[in-house]
């Protein structure tokens, strides 16, 4: 099941990038969804440079989106 979840949210970020090329708001919804996928992948294995790493880019893609809707 971690393998099903890990291939979708990485889909997920590939979609945000390419979103994100093509300048579309829609990034940042898809990425936050991504992040806390992995966020919870890495907390359940136990890798915490991981899951902060996710933490923080979980909050730059809500600081993005907030940012992007001004």
């Amino acid at each position: 099941m971690v393998e099903i979840i890990g291939a979708i949210s990485t889909l997920l970020a590939v979609a945000g990038t390419v979103l994100n090329n093509r300048r579309l708001r829609a990034c940042f919804p898809i990425w936050i969804v991504s992040n806390v996928m992995t966020l919870g992948i890495h907390v359940t294995a136990g890798l915490w440079s991981l899951a902060v790493r996710d933490a923080i880019f979980f909050l730059l893609a809500i600081d993005g989106l907030r940012r992007w809707r001004k």
